[in-house]
């Protein structure tokens, strides 16, 4: 399933993308803030290509004019949402136009009535990003990862349908 926006199409990642992927993720600027193993390998890569990235609504962020891969997103069946940006990429406005389409699909195609966010209490400019895209922040509340149960207690941001 391939979505677009004006300039970027989001696609399921390919062998293709390694390379980029690994250096994108060997910037510790962008991992900050997620979940990821650093230094980023190929072995990461492979497992992320191969298994990782279809376990839910996970695309491959590519600029369409130049066909390179900028970033991440992804929404999952209970409407979180997450997106990474390699650094070359930031400030031009790749991380909102994502976001945008994202909620779009989630109410459109998923039929969703709430799609939410957490992240890192130190992240403000995320705050300030889905802030900016109308989410509103509620309760903050333990972080719930797959395989290792809630973790520290995240701000939480809510946008309803």
């Amino acid at each position: 399933m391939n979505l677009k926006s004006e300039r970027l199409e989001f696609r399921l990642f390919i062998k293709t993308d390694e390379k980029e992927l690994i250096k994108l993720l060997n910037d510790e600027s962008v991992t900050k803030w997620i979940q990821l193993p650093f230094p980023y390998t190929k072995k990461h890569a492979d497992w992320w290509i191969d298994i990782g990235s279809k376990e839910k609504y996970h695309f491959a962020i590519d600029a369409i004019d130049t066909n390179k891969l900028v970033g991440s997103l992804k929404i999952t069946p209970d409407g979180e949402i997450g997106c990474w940006i390699g650094k070359q990429y930031w400030n031009q406005g790749f991380a909102t136009e994502s976001i945008e389409r994202i909620k779009q699909f989630g109410f459109e195609e998923l039929k969703l009535e709430k799609i939410w966010a957490a992240t890192h209490k130190d992240n403000k400019p995320v705050f300030r990003l889905i802030e900016k895209i109308g989410f509103s922040r509620v309760n903050d509340r333990p972080y719930y990862v797959e395989g290792i149960g809630d973790t520290k207690v995240r701000p939480h941001f809510e946008l309803a349908k």
